[in-house]
């Protein structure tokens, strides 16, 4: 096999060390993982032979501990490949898989994601995995609740993903992506049902007034426009929790004032249902 230029032949031994690898279909794995007393290899030469397949672009350090192999037909590829960018975060951090990144995985939203965004009890931070993806931890503290497995993965269940899309506007694509999600979840059975009463246990744990009312007044336009119609009894719980004005987006200004709902609406209708508009 023709190597990539970047890498480097394998000793005997490394080569022995990375078909075990291969045989057990390690392709992301921390070191405790590996049973290298079975190939014969003490805890000091098993990480110098690890050390070495680093250096040579067999395996790819990711961090936290966690590395990559590169399966024997993707090695062309280039040093940036990655196999499977959603299990590295979570190897890497244990947590589940969140935000923008759980609305694709549920077939919600079309664009292949560079950000990999894994929700995380206590840490944050952002780990370059080459130019074509980083995994994005993201502290949750007590709402690191509601999770599954969809497939292999660890992912937060599609209520979780929605309130915490709300939540966490900034890692959910926009709210023009959110609505359109929730939409298209309900319309084409993508993801699954639409479980609002769990829904409402995160809103009831978690939700401020204000987050109440944003999503209130966001859910109201879905209605208004024909487009989809949230259960009474939510939009019912969603108006007791009206309480101060707030604006929709941050600290933008300017906007229009929605009294039912307390809302400046300073993004816009249009902007907000522009995939509804326009196709």
């Amino acid at each position: 096999m023709e190597l990539g230029m970047y890498m480097r032949p394998m000793s005997h031994t490394e080569q022995k060390l990375y078909l075990y690898l291969e045989s057990m279909s390690k392709n992301i794995f921390r070191l405790p993982e590996i049973e290298h007393e079975r190939l014969g290899l003490s805890r000091g030469h098993y990480h110098t032979l690890i050390s070495r397949l680093v250096k040579k672009g067999w395996i790819k350090r990711a961090g936290h501990g966690t590395y990559l192999r590169n399966p024997p037909l993707s090695v062309r590829a280039g040093p940036y490949y990655i196999e499977d960018p959603f299990e590295t975060g979570l190897k890497m951090y244990g947590g589940y898989i969140a935000f923008h990144t759980a609305m694709y995985l549920y077939g919600l939203n079309d664009n292949q994601p560079v950000m990999i965004y894994v929700a995380t009890p206590s840490k944050s931070e952002t780990v370059d995995l080459g130019p074509y993806h980083r995994i994005k931890a993201v502290k949750m503290g007590r709402r690191f609740t509601g999770i599954r497995t969809k497939d292999k993965y660890r992912i937060s269940t599609l209520m979780k993903t929605i309130f915490d899309c709300f939540d966490h506007v900034m890692h959910s694509g926009g709210y023009p992506d959110l609505l359109k999600s929730i939409t298209f979840a309900e319309s084409y059975g993508f993801g699954g049902s639409l479980d609002w009463n769990e829904f409402e246990v995160y809103l009831d744990e978690f939700a401020s007034s204000s987050l109440c009312q944003k999503i209130g007044y966001m859910l109201s336009l879905l209605k208004e426009e024909g487009i989809y119609e949230t259960p009474d009894d939510l939009m019912e719980y969603l108006r007791g929790r009206i309480k101060n004005k707030t604006n929709l987006f941050g600290g933008r200004l300017g906007g229009k004032y929605d009294r039912n709902w307390m809302v400046v609406d300073n993004i816009g209708r249009r902007a907000l249902l522009s995939w509804h508009y326009h196709g």
